[in-house]
């Protein structure tokens, strides 16, 4: 079998023998040494390979050996958290989401500017509704962030647990919402409103994200210490692509999985070549995506007419440039899988 090192690689994970799929609550996790295939990597090549039946014989019943003895645990470290089992959740949050940053702004503006209501009034209803799904999200993930209990906040160094302590994403979203929640409001006062700021929020944002994004994966990429705190990674550490920042807190905090999925996902990235690389191509994929959605859509905000720019601003997000391609990306989540066993980001 070939197998994969990295000289930056971390200890591999260890479970305890008896139920080898490593995905039951209660198993203990130690430290130990393996390639990432999960085979020991002082081990020699059995120079009988065992047959089909035989492997499969070795991989079910032989499992089942002698309790309270460890050994390498095939496959990267699990993350105990299957993405499916929110599906429902997840449709809902984001058709509402969908509804109130895109559709319902669109349908107010052209379906009231045919009615004898004033410039002023249409943004005033279609102002009053921003916020509305993005607001109760955002102040139910600060309450979970400073709750007494140190379930959802990002891990700290030795057993100091600060309260207000507040993750990456969640610092992002509030720098991203006030600039949108200002440009809205002040374009709204005058009269009559300026429709093309009305219609840049969304755009801004993708170019915030774009230019994170960017920056993130030009540190990792040279490597550079995180000049502060990332979420679970400490000032002085490599710093991450956003990408696996931004994972890390949506779960942990959003999903509910809290500082285990954290734990887990962060010994996954410092376990897995294979794993990083592949963050880090997700990461200039949307890097790339968010500049030239948001770019492209802000040049045709301010070139076309005022009508036709609000309808783009709140609408072309949906096409963000497919960098790589849609099949691409199923590839490279399809290599993944069968080289290691499992999913990338979610398992059960």
């Amino acid at each position: 079998m070939r197998t994969e090192t990295s000289q930056d690689d971390e200890p591999y994970l260890h479970v305890p023998r008896g139920d080898r799929s490593g995905d039951k609550d209660g198993d203990t996790i130690h430290t130990g040494t393996t390639t990432e295939t999960g085979t020991d990597a002082n081990s020699t090549m059995d120079p009988d390979p065992p047959t089909t039946s035989t492997a499969h014989a070795t991989n079910g019943s032989a499992n089942a050996a002698t309790p309270g003895t460890d050994e390498v645990l095939p496959g990267l470290p699990r993350l105990n958290y299957n993405l499916w089992h929110y599906k429902t959740k997840l449709l809902i949050i984001t058709s509402l989401l969908v509804i109130e940053s895109s559709l319902l702004p669109i349908a107010l503006y052209y379906g009231l500017s045919q009615t004898s209501l004033r410039s002023g009034i249409i943004f005033a209803i279609i102002t009053s509704f921003f916020g509305i799904v993005t607001g109760i999200e955002f102040g139910l993930r600060s309450l979970k962030l400073i709750k007494v209990a140190d379930t959802y906040r990002p891990l700290q160094k030795g057993s100091e647990s600060r309260r207000w302590k507040f993750d990456f994403t969640h610092m992002t979203l509030s720098f991203g919402y006030t600039v949108m929640t200002a440009i809205l409001v002040g374009a709204s006062i005058p009269h009559p409103p300026l429709v093309r700021p009305l219609a840049i929020p969304v755009s801004l944002f993708l170019i915030q994200m774009g230019i994170q994004l960017l920056w993130s994966g030009w540190m990792s990429a040279t490597k550079r210490p995180a000049p502060f705190k990332i979420s679970s990674v400490e000032k002085g550490e490599t710093t991450p692509p956003l990408v696996f920042t931004i994972v890390e807190d949506i779960v942990a905090v959003d999903g509910g999985a809290g500082k285990d999925y954290r734990r887990n996902l962060l010994a996954r990235y410092r376990a897995s070549p294979r794993f990083r690389k592949m963050i880090a191509q997700q990461n200039w994929f949307w890097a790339v995506g968010a500049l030239v959605d948001g770019v492209g859509t802000m040049v045709v905000i301010w070139t076309v007419s005022e009508p036709v720019a609000y309808g783009v601003g709140e609408f072309f997000f949906f096409f963000c440039p497919p960098f790589p391609s849609l099949s691409e990306r199923k590839e490279m989540m399809a290599n993944f899988k069968s080289q290691a066993g499992e999913a990338p980001w979610c398992l059960s």
